[in-house]
C-alpha cells in the first residue's frame, strides 16, 4: 500500500525544529509518561516499562503484548517516542503463520494514533515517516496479523485510519 506520504510533507518534516528527545542514555521520567499527573492509565504504562531500557522494554512486552499494548496509547509523548522502536521491531517480527485471535496489530494501531493527537503530537511528530513505513509493512504483510479475513480486515482498517489520521494533521501543527 502507499501511503502517499509524498515528498512535501518529509521535505517540510525534516525542515521543522524539534522538540528535545531522550536519548538511549536518558529514559523516560515518569513525567514524561504522565505528563498530566494523574492519568491512572499513563501510570499504569509507568509502572510497567518505566526505568526500562530499550532492550528491557522490549522484553517485558514479549512477555505479554497482549496485556502491554494498551500502554503505548496511554503513556505521554515523550515516553512513546522512546519507546516507538519496541512497537515497531515488535510488529515487523511478528511471523507468518503466527495468527491469535484479537491482534495486537489493531490496537497498536489506535494507541500510536492516540500519540498524534493534542499536547503529545510534539513530542512525536518526528516519527511520522516511520509510521507510514510500518503502516506499509503492515498492510503489505496483513496475512500475518489476524487469524481471518474478517479480523485481518480490521487490522488493515486500523492502520488505514491512523494514515488518514497523520496525512489529515495541518501543516502548521506539524
Amino acid at each position: 500500500m502507499d501511503t502517499g506520504g509524498g515528498t512535501a510533507v518529509h521535505v517540510k518534516l525534516r525542515s521543522l525544529s524539534r522538540t528535545s528527545r531522550l536519548t538511549q542514555d536518558q529514559l523516560p521520567t515518569e513525567r514524561d509518561f504522565d505528563p498530566c499527573i494523574g492519568d491512572l492509565d499513563a501510570q499504569h504504562a509507568w509502572k510497567t516499562f518505566g526505568g526500562l531500557s530499550l532492550e528491557h522494554a522490549r522484553e517485558k512486552f514479549l512477555e505479554n503484548p497482549m496485556c502491554y499494548q494498551e500502554d503505548f496509547m496511554f503513556m505521554g509523548g515523550k515516553a512513546f517516542a522512546f519507546y516507538f522502536p519496541v512497537v515497531e521491531g515488535y510488529l515487523k517480527s511478528v511471523p507468518a503463520g503466527f495468527n491469535d485471535h484479537d491482534h495486537e496489530a489493531w490496537i497498536l494501531s489506535r494507541g500510536i494514533e492516540a500519540q498524534f493527537q493534542g499536547v503529545d503530537l510534539a513530542h512525536v511528530r518526528h516519527l511520522i515517516a516511520r509510521v507510514f513505513a510500518l503502516a506499509d509493512f503492515v498492510q503489505g504483510n496483513i496475512e500475518r496479523f489476524g487469524y481471518d479475513e474478517r479480523e485481518r480486515n480490521c487490522v488493515a482498517g486500523g492502520w488505514s485510519d491512523l494514515v488518514c489520521h497523520l496525512k489529515s494533521l495541518d501543516a502548521s501543527s506539524l
